[in-house]
């Protein structure tokens, strides 16, 4: 048996340091993409950091997308007349199922996308999200009655 305890309060407040601290800022930029959660701690923590806040910015951006695209692929499966429709033209597991799918290899590629590059220190924006941040940019502009 170890004569060295366990300290707890040694444990959290060297995590502290490390989530607070300037060390490892690729790194951290990188976690930003860790599916739906890995922004929390660069973006809580290392806002300060300029890496770290822009791929925490992105990395939000894309799981917000993908939580609209299945959203789109839960509506056209439970929606009553969408579903209706689709099952009569037997199409429904079929085109849910492919949707839902992309959705996944989307998500799964452009994160490992965005940490490969955060890794780096690359400030680089991911492939077609300024036109795709354009556009929703505009319908949400047509919606609330302004110009987008």
């Amino acid at each position: 048996m170890s004569s060295q305890r366990f300290n707890t309060r040694e444990f959290l407040e060297d995590v502290r340091k490390l989530l607070e601290g300037e060390e490892y800022p690729n790194s951290f930029a990188a976690i930003s993409y860790i599916p739906f959660f890995g922004w929390f701690l660069p973006w809580f923590f290392r806002k300060h950091q300029e890496i770290c806040k822009f791929h925490a910015i992105q990395a939000m951006k894309l799981n917000a997308g993908f939580v609209f695209l299945y959203l789109v692929v839960w509506f056209l499966r439970e929606f009553p007349i969408l579903s209706s429709i689709l099952k009569l033209i037997r199409a429904n597991p079929i085109v849910t199922d492919f949707l839902s799918y992309v959705a996944w290899v989307l998500l799964t590629g452009y994160s490992v996308l965005g940490a490969l590059w955060a890794y780096q220190g690359k400030k680089t924006v991911l492939p077609f999200f300024p036109e795709i941040e354009n556009e929703v940019r505009k319908i949400l502009g047509k919606i609330r009655g302004t110009q987008g």
